[in-house]
Formats: structure tokens, C-alpha cells, sequence
């Protein structure tokens, strides 16, 4: 009696007609370090999709208690795009390759109208040792179908009021003026305000919303650029290092936020006049939030920066001792910030609490192969990250004991193995989280999955 049997239908299609020409001219024009390549096309691609939820859901008899309704859109886009690659100087003294390129893609999409992505880049190595290389780009990424026509559906979720006395000092500088000014508005007593301790408040009993798309979306921007090294010592054979530093800004970004981070951006920003306080509502009688809309809108900003290093060092001591091959990948996050609207403060995603991200991360593999047989060890392994922000930190010392306020580091060791029998059939077997790590207490999958350790054999064959 508290579960019923249904369905959704459901059909994505996409139509796609592109038309591509590529080579070099080499057969009539060259440069001094060879012939210039290009490349030139066209593509057409249409995409529709059409989502029919169960009756169930269209007649609001599911738990979430209200209709669901029909999803159904589609765009068309046509483009143009070329690229190019001009080998400027080869195998000169201080200049074994010198090249820049550049590529620029047009685009008109019947929902969002023209967009142009474009970037430049270069390569230059004194010696076949070092190559030193960059890029400069702009992309764009245009709304998808569901983010442009979903019909909606209802939501619901437990909310933590921002206003309430316990979170008033771990929001931005605008919160606790901001709230004052929204309850003075309904008349409400900011002084006995405190939902967190009223079991009828959102805070203790989930609240029924509203969720669906956004026909006026507009598409993203982003900036990029990177420069690196790459060393392939000519004394160390089998050996390449390569170290690139990246800049990432992404504005107009598209923003799905959850209902608990619209209540708090809404009172977070400079003022109530923005979109977050325009798509929640509060009960005139008691302050509580009443009601409140999820869709996607324009109107965040990130920022990113870091390194990027990878080695690998392939070598064999001896044809007895077989093939080695070490690979290690590694990341330093120098910056992670969203800006959830404009004017808005900027956040620290990388000491966020809700989507943890670690300021140093590596992947570390060693493969030994021999004849038919390939064996793999694997360590997956980042640093301590926050789960309580700083701010949360900074209102409430007691806010968690000392050992919660951060994750500790994660270590996940792999093992796998394979034996070819020959060239049609494969054999392999494996073990993930080889010493059995649990998350931390209170966690559900971070930093490592619940799941705990787990093995896994299989075959491989190629039938023709």
C-alpha cells in the first residue's frame, strides 16, 4: 500500500550531417620547418527529447505530492570551423621545432544564437630534450535540453534556515542584516525567531518545492590558459616528465543549486533583490520558509588554477625480468572559487564542506609485464580535506570536535592481473581497496567508498 508500479516513456534523438577536409601543403608550399596543416568543415546536428512521466506522477499521486509534468524541447545548430598549424622553424641549432597554431569554431544554435569558440597556441623546443608549449582559449557550452524544457516536477527537502540564531555568523558579512530586514518585513520577531528548535519549521519536516527548466538560459564562457614543459631526457631512455599550469575562469556559468543553497544565497548576498530571495517565499505568520523553486539560471562564476604533473618511466633491466612501467600523476589545486552571483562575495570551494576538494592528489601505478603476463599495482592517494568550512569554524568553535573538522587523507591501494592466452582470449582478475579502508566516522563515501574491499575475476574474448 506504499509503493505502486509505473513507468516513464522516454526518446533522446539526434540528427547529425558534418562535412571535414584536412592535409598540409606540402605539395606545393612549405615553410622552413615543413608544410603547413589545416583543417576546415561543417557540421548540422539537431536534438530532441521528449519525456512522458507515469500517470502516477502527472496526477501528483507519488510522495513528492505534486504533478509532474511533460518534458519536451529540441535546438538545432549549424557550424563552420577551420584550424591551422604553422611549423615556423625545424631542426636548427636552438630551434629543433618551433610551431603555433590556432583553430575557431562558429556556431548558431536556435535557442541561444551565435557563439564562437576560438583558441591560439604555440610549441617551442631548443633541443629534442625540452619542449616548451601554451595555450590560449575561449569555449562555450550552450544549454542542454532538459536545463532549457523540463516541464518540472515536485521536490522536497529538509532545510536549515540561514536565519536562524545558530547560522546568522556563518554567512557572509550581508546575512544577519539581511535577515533582520526579511523578518521585520512579515512582522516577525527576530528575537524569538528559532526554527531549529520548532518541529513544525523546515528545518525539522521536509518542505514540498518546485523544480524544472529555464527557457531563457544563455550559454557559458570560459577562458583558459595553460603553459608547460615537457622533458624527455635523451640519457635516460624510456623517461618523460611533463608539468603544465592551468587558469581556468568560466562566468554566466549555469546554476543548479540545491534548496538549502538558495535559502542561504539568498540572504548571502549585498541585498534581498536578487534571483535566489525571488524564487523562495517565508509564511507570513511565522517567518518559516513556505515554499521554494529549483531552476537553473546564469548567474555564477568559477575560478580554478593548479599543476599538473605526470611521469612515466618505462624500462626493462633485463628481457629475463620483463617490461616495467611507472606512472604518476599528480595535481596541486591552487585556487577553486565560485562566485554565485554577480556582486555576490567569493567562495572557497576548496574548503567547502559539501563538495570537498583536496589540495594535493596523486595516482601512482607500477606495471610489470612479461611474455603473456601483465600485473598492476595501483595507489590512488589526496590530502586531508575540510568538512567544516571556515566560516562555520570561525562562528562556532564547538561547531564538531577537533578529529571532524577535517577528512583524513585518503590511500586506496588496487591490485590487478591478467594472463593472455592468446590473441583472442584474456583472462583477469582483480581486487579493489586491497586493505579494506573505511570512510571517516560519519561519512558516507569520502574519502573513499563505502563499499570496502572487493574482488572481481573475468574474461576476455574476441569472437571474430
Amino acid at each position: 500500500f506504499v509503493t505502486v508500479d509505473h513507468s516513464d516513456w522516454a526518446r533522446i534523438r539526434q540528427n547529425v550531417v558534418s562535412a571535414a577536409i584536412s592535409g598540409d601543403t606540402g605539395g606545393f608550399f612549405n615553410l622552413p620547418g615543413g608544410p603547413v596543416g589545416f583543417a576546415v568543415g561543417a557540421e548540422y546536428r539537431k536534438e530532441s527529447s521528449n519525456y512522458v512521466p507515469s500517470s502516477y506522477s502527472l496526477a501528483g499521486s507519488l510522495m513528492d505530492n505534486a504533478p509532474a509534468k511533460v518534458d519536451k524541447g529540441s535546438f538545432d545548430v549549424k557550424e563552420v570551423f577551420g584550424e591551422i598549424n604553422l611549423p615556423l622553424l625545424a631542426n636548427l641549432p636552438f630551434a629543433h621545432e618551433l610551431s603555433i597554431g590556432a583553430a575557431l569554431r562558429y556556431s548558431d544554435y536556435s535557442t541561444v544564437g551565435s557563439t564562437t569558440t576560438w583558441n591560439v597556441n604555440g610549441t617551442y623546443a631548443p633541443i629534442p630534450d625540452i619542449t616548451i608549449r601554451g595555450t590560449y582559449s575561449e569555449a562555450v557550452r550552450a544549454p542542454n535540453i532538459t536545463e532549457l524544457f523540463a516541464g518540472g516536477s515536485g521536490t522536497y527537502e529538509f532545510i536549515t534556515d540561514p536565519c536562524g540564531p545558530e547560522r546568522l555568523a556563518e554567512g557572509t558579512q550581508y546575512r544577519a542584516a539581511n535577515c533582520a530586514a526579511a523578518l521585520s518585513a512579515l512582522g516577525v520577531n527576530q528575537a524569538t525567531f528559532d526554527p531549529a528548535n520548532d518541529v513544525t519549521s523546515p528545518a525539522n519536516s521536509s518542505l514540498l518545492g518546485f523544480q524544472g527548466g529555464n527557457p531563457t538560459l544563455q550559454e557559458e564562457t570560459a577562458k583558459t590558459w595553460t603553459a608547460g614543459v615537457v622533458l624527455r631526457p635523451s640519457f635516460i631512455r624510456g623517461l618523460s616528465l611533463t608539468a603544465d599550469w592551468y587558469d581556468i575562469r568560466l562566468k554566466q556559468a549555469i546554476q543548479y543549486s540545491t534548496a538549502q543553497d538558495i535559502v542561504d544565497l539568498c540572504v548571502d548576498q549585498p541585498t534581498l533583490n536578487n534571483i535566489y530571495c525571488n524564487v523562495i517565499s517565508r509564511s507570513a505568520s511565522t517567518g518559516y520558509i513556505s515554499n521554494f523553486s529549483i531552476i537553473p539560471a546564469n548567474v555564477a562564476s568559477f575560478q580554478t588554477a593548479g599543476l599538473d604533473v605526470t611521469l612515466n618511466y618505462r624500462f626493462e633491466p633485463s628481457p629475463a625480468l620483463g617490461t616495467f612501467n611507472l606512472r604518476l600523476v599528480g595535481n596541486y589545486l591552487d585556487r577553486l572559487q565560485f562566485v554565485p552571483s554577480v556582486g555576490a562575495a567569493i567562495e572557497n570551494e576548496r574548503d567547502s564542506s559539501v563538495y570537498p576538494a583536496p589540495k594535493y592528489t596523486a595516482n601512482f601505478d607500477l606495471t610489470w609485464s612479461k611474455g603473456p603476463f601483465t600485473m598492476n599495482y595501483g595507489i590512488n592517494w589526496w590530502s586531508k580535506t575540510r568538512r567544516v568550512t571556515r566560516e562555520q569554524e570561525a562562528a562556532n568553535p564547538d561547531y564538531a570536535p577537533a578529529q571532524y573538522i577535517w577528512y583524513s587523507q585518503k590511500w586506496e591501494h588496487e591490485l590487478y592481473v591478467r594472463y593472455t592466452v592468446d590473441d583472442r582470449f584474456d583472462i583477469y582478475a582483480g581486487v579493489n581497496n586491497l586493505w579494506d579502508r573505511k570512510p571517516d566516522d560519519g561519512a558516507v563515501a569520502y574519502p573513499i567508498s563505502a563499499v570496502g574491499r572487493s574482488f572481481y575475476v573475468g574474461v576476455k574474448t574476441k569472437l571474430f
